[in-house]
């Protein structure tokens, strides 16, 4: 059986976010996958699973555990393997990391381990990834990030004579990497010192640390993209002559994939990498890109870049050389499909497959979301019940500031009619003043047109003072 379609269960799929654009746009478009959005409108579409040839749950989406355990059920009745893809161990979090100490995928952790061991198959993104998560599933396939040959164009390296021109360290990544950033610091820091006049820094997406923030020679572009397609447009317009890729050495980052790598290769720049798996696996030290342990080595190898413009060149060449031979999507697509052949040919062995530990998982979300479901109704019972007393407030203060509103309109009525008589009575006195000059003078007695002015002035004063009075 030929896999023609693949229905897609993934918050990202909508607004073709990163993970989405990676994982499974990309890649199945190249292969020729058809792919059914199993959510529309944030509505989630159960019946859609027997539309595809094979189902696809990714990353946190099993969180939505009701509308999980139906996909399953329904996967199941209807023969269809179920793929759970997954490109980030989320299960070992650092203490430090940001989506850690706000509880982002809390929620998701326990339902995420349940698919992961339940499913028919586990695509994961690198071989590191795939060695942590063997214990608890016999079918995983590693899946790689890619460069996506569609979305980014590989800019020919430039020769650049540093001795006479400012050069630009750049990092690009989201606030989650703030940790590896901060790692770095003692040595950009060093680096300002030792070439105030010579470099300066430019960070994309993520706030520079405090340290860095306010020195003239850093710049910072904040920037969110929901379409990872318009973050590949722009950020193909952005230059710099050296790019880093800081890595806290810890067990969820040596599981990451290289994706910096191309994204900064495709620059036409060279870079300094973390000596972990991400990097250490497409990056042969100093032939196209450089790898520091320490903090020592960062700064050694920055030295290099900085100093040594034809290293930096041919650093970039042989980057860019590398992803041509091994890394583009073009190349590569065709083994998503061949992934998803495996699983039906694997369905009906791999589902009975640690069935005592699924068992009891099952039954620990169960509880816990039978738990969270009672205490969430109570406590949505009580949100309601203090909204409602909140709007009866708030109306009881909106009749309140309409009655305080008609008075205020009643005194600006009255206000606006002392405003009326005042200028009327300004008019009075400057038609009395010419009235008077009038009278005094000896001309009135001889001239009758004087008179008739006289006459339609004491017709203005009478009106004006009728005003006034009345």
């Amino acid at each position: 059986m030929k896999i023609r379609s693949a229905v897609c269960y993934s918050f990202d799929l909508n607004y073709e976010g990163a993970l989405a654009y990676m994982r499974l746009i990309g890649p199945l478009r190249r292969s020729g996958i058809n792919i059914i959005n199993g959510i529309e409108n944030n509505q989630i579409i159960i019946n859609r699973v027997a539309e595809g040839d094979v189902v696809i749950i990714q990353r946190e989406f099993p969180k939505q555990f009701d509308n999980y355990k139906k996909i399953i059920e329904l996967a199941r009745k209807e023969g269809k393997p179920v793929v759970f893809d997954l490109d980030d161990l989320l299960l070992y979090l650092p203490d430090n990391h940001p989506d850690r100490q706000s509880a982002k995928f809390g929620p998701s952790l326990l339902p995420m381990f349940q698919a992961l061991m339940e499913a028919d198959l586990v695509s994961v993104s690198t071989p590191k990834l795939r060695d942590v998560l063997a214990h608890y599933n016999d079918n995983l396939v590693v899946l790689p990030n890619y460069f996506d040959d569609n979305l980014w164009r590989l800019t020919p390296p430039v020769l650049k004579d540093s001795s006479r021109e400012m050069l630009t360290i750049g990092y690009m990544g989201t606030p989650s990497h703030k940790p590896d950033l901060g790692y770095i610091i003692p040595v950009l820091l060093d680096l300002i010192k030792r070439y105030p006049q010579k470099l300066r820094f430019h960070f994309w997406g993520v706030q520079p640390p405090t340290q860095l923030e306010s020195l003239p020679q850093v710049k910072w572009t904040p920037w969110y993209f929901s379409l990872y397609k318009d973050f590949a447009e722009l950020f193909q317009t952005q230059s710099a002559d050296i790019f880093i890729a800081p890595l806290v050495d810890n067990l969820f980052n040596r599981c990451k994939s290289p994706l910096k790598f191309f994204e900064y290769s495709a620059l036409g720049a060279p870079g300094v990498f973390s000596r972990l798996e991400p990097y250490a696996d497409v990056v042969t030290h100093g032939h196209n890109g450089l790898l520091a342990s320490s903090l020592d080595e960062w700064k050694d190898c920055l030295i290099q870049l900085v100093e040594n413009g034809e290293l930096r060149f041919q650093l970039a060449i042989n980057a860019q050389a590398k992803i041509r031979e091994n890394w583009l999507l073009s190349q590569n697509a065709f083994r998503w499909e061949a992934a998803f052949q495996s699983a039906i040919n694997i369905i009906s062995s791999n589902r009975e497959q640690n069935n005592g530990m699924v068992s009891i998982v099952k039954s620990i979300n169960l509880q816990l979301f039978e738990t969270f479901n009672k205490n969430e109704l109570e406590q949505l019972r009580a949100e309601v019940r203090a909204q409602q007393s909140e709007v009866k407030a708030q109306q009881a203060e909106a009749k309140a500031q309409q009655s305080e509103a008609k008075a205020q309109q009643s005194e600006a009525k009255a206000q606006q009619s002392e405003v009326k008589a005042q200028q009327a009575e300004a008019k009075a006195q400057q038609a009395e003043t010419v009235l008077n000059a009038v009278y005094s003078s000896r001309m009135w007695r001889w001239t009758a047109s004087l008179r008739w002015i006289v006459g339609r002035l004491r017709i203005i004063r009478g009106k004006l003072r009728s005003f006034i009075d009345g």
